[in-house]
């Protein structure tokens, strides 16, 4: 696993046929990870925060990076937001679109 500042590590000990089990069962976890993100961008003055993503796919370790900054808004309102939309969540869909209209 790469040694950097995350602003949060998502970590699956689940082993995964491949990356569609994986990206399918850990997708909400990693969504709200972007909204926490977001809302970290209300309380700090840091320009970019990160995520890494681990899991087990195949046998073989598999990580991934997801780097966030202030500017990259569309992310909520074209992956996050038509998620929960999809899902019918809208208590999410509704912090979403708050936090969208903060940046923008």
């Amino acid at each position: 696993m790469p040694k950097k500042n995350y602003y949060k590590i998502l970590e699956s000990k689940e082993k995964f046929d491949d990356f569609t089990d994986f990206y399918d069962k850990n997708r909400p976890e990693i969504l709200k990870t972007i909204i926490d993100v977001f809302n970290e961008f209300l309380k700090t003055k840091k320009q970019k925060l990160s995520i890494l993503v681990v899991g087990n796919i195949q046998g073989l370790e598999w990580d991934t990076e997801f780097h966030f900054t202030r500017k990259d808004t569309i992310v909520l309102k074209r992956d996050v937001l038509s998620y929960f939309e999809e899902i019918e969540d809208y208590d999410t869909c509704c912090v979403v679109r708050d936090l969208y209209q903060k940046f923008t």
